[in-house]
């Protein structure tokens, strides 16, 4: 698997995959050997450094720390690394629009299955790409719900900020294409809010 680190607004963010297809995010970090040290513990040690992998994520990325609005990362996520479940969780959370939340029941109901708000929540914990899997748009129905990557709920509350940001200054249309998602019609909009 190759590997790729770099520095954003927020700190050392690391990308790994094969070829086209992206199988692991690191959020921001504050140094690039902690993030190496996530990409072993998650991958294995057998990792090449290719700086020039996914170029164009890599400026999305450093762009969305920035502030930039980020509707569609151009690349595709190894979904075989996944449970089924696991994976049509993923992929509809992947439709959901940037600035926008769903909560942990209208991902259940959209996956088919209405009565699995938990299993919804475990499935993300288990998400390998955050941000190009938006699983922090993902809320509990009454505050903002749990977050297992580093810097836990906090991050997840300063990412859905630095979104409702964005989002002032665009419309936000009711339908988006995933990652490989087979999305459908979004609710209506729920404002993400921190309490």
């Amino acid at each position: 698997m190759r590997y790729s680190v770099f520095e954003t607004a927020w700190g050392w963010v690391g990308l790994a995959g094969h070829s086209a297809r992206i199988s692991f995010l690191v959020l921001p970090l504050p140094s690039p050997e902690a993030v190496v040290a996530e990409i072993i513990e998650k991958t294995g040690p057998d990792l090449v450094r290719d700086q020039g992998l996914f170029v164009s994520v890599t400026e999305k990325v450093e762009g969305y720390f920035a502030g930039t609005v980020v509707e569609d990362w151009g690349i595709q996520v190894d979904f075989s690394l996944y449970p089924e479940f696991t994976r049509r969780v993923l992929q509809q959370v992947s439709c959901i629009p940037y600035g926008q939340t769903r909560t942990y029941s209208d991902v259940a109901r959209a996956v088919g299955q209405p009565g699995a708000a938990r299993a919804v929540g475990q499935a993300l914990k288990r998400n390998l790409c955050p941000l190009i899997i938006p699983c922090h748009r993902v809320v509990a129905r009454h505050g903002l719900g749990g977050f297992t990557a580093p810097g836990g709920v906090e991050l997840k509350k300063r990412l859905l900020e630095l979104e409702l940001r964005g989002r002032e200054h665009r419309n936000s249309s009711q339908f988006q294409r995933g990652n490989d998602g087979i999305c459908l019609p979004t609710t209506s909009p729920r404002k993400a809010t921190a309490r």
